[in-house]
C-alpha cells in the first residue's frame, strides 16, 4: 500500500470521543497559557523539532493550486530556536510595540482529530482566531486556518507542526507579537 493509501485509511478510522475531548482540552489550555502570556510554559507544549508556519497569503485564482512553499515570504517558518528568540525579545525591555502589553483572547473552534499512520501522531484541523487589544483604542483580530501534527511524547500531547493559513489577504497590525 503505497503512502497516500495509507494516510487515507488512517484519516477514515474516527477518533475517539476520549482522544477528541484531550485535544480539544490541549488546545484550550494552550491558548490560556498565550492569553496569560506564559510563553516559557507554552513552549513546553511543542516538540523540539518543531515547526511553526505561517506563510504570507497570496491572492491566486482557482485554477493555480500550488501549495505555498516555505522559500516563500512568510509571518512565522520557525524551529523552536526562533520561537525561543522572539519570546526572549517579548521578555526584555526593549520590545516597545509590547509595553504597554498587547491583551489577547486566542479561541479556537471546529477541531477535528485525525489519526495518521503513526500511533503516537494526529492531524488537527481547526480554526485560530485571536483578538487583541493594543494601546488605549487599537483592535484587530486574526482569523487563521490551522492544521498541526500533534505527537504524544512521554504520555503528553506536544504539537510537533503547526501550518496557519491567514484569512486576511492584507495584515494590517503593526506588530505580531502573537501565536495563532
Amino acid at each position: 500500500m503505497n503512502a497516500i493509501a495509507k494516510d487515507v485509511q488512517a484519516a477514515t478510522q474516527p477518533p475517539s470521543l476520549e482522544l477528541v475531548s484531550e485535544v480539544q482540552q490541549f488546545y484550550y489550555r494552550e491558548a490560556r497559557l498565550k492569553d496569560r502570556q506564559d510563553y516559557r510554559a507554552w513552549l513546553a507544549l511543542l516538540t523540539d523539532d518543531i515547526h511553526y508556519w505561517m506563510p504570507a497569503r497570496v491572492q491566486r485564482y482557482r485554477r493555480d493550486e500550488r501549495p505555498p512553499s516555505r522559500l516563500d515570504s512568510a509571518y512565522y517558518n520557525d524551529s523552536m530556536r526562533e520561537l525561543d528568540k522572539r519570546i526572549t525579545r517579548l521578555e526584555t525591555d526593549t520590545c516597545w510595540t509590547e509595553d504597554p502589553a498587547t491583551r489577547t483572547a486566542h479561541l479556537v473552534h471546529n477541531v477535528e482529530v485525525e489519526h495518521t499512520e503513526n500511533a503516537d501522531e494526529y492531524r488537527v484541523h481547526s480554526i485560530s482566531v485571536v483578538y487583541r487589544n493594543m494601546n488605549e483604542d487599537e483592535e484587530h483580530t486574526l482569523y487563521c486556518l490551522r492544521e498541526d501534527l500533534l505527537r504524544r511524547v512521554d504520555g503528553q500531547l506536544r504539537v510537533a507542526r503547526r501550518l496557519l493559513t491567514l484569512q486576511q489577504n492584507i495584515f494590517m497590525n503593526k506588530s505580531l507579537n502573537v501565536f495563532p
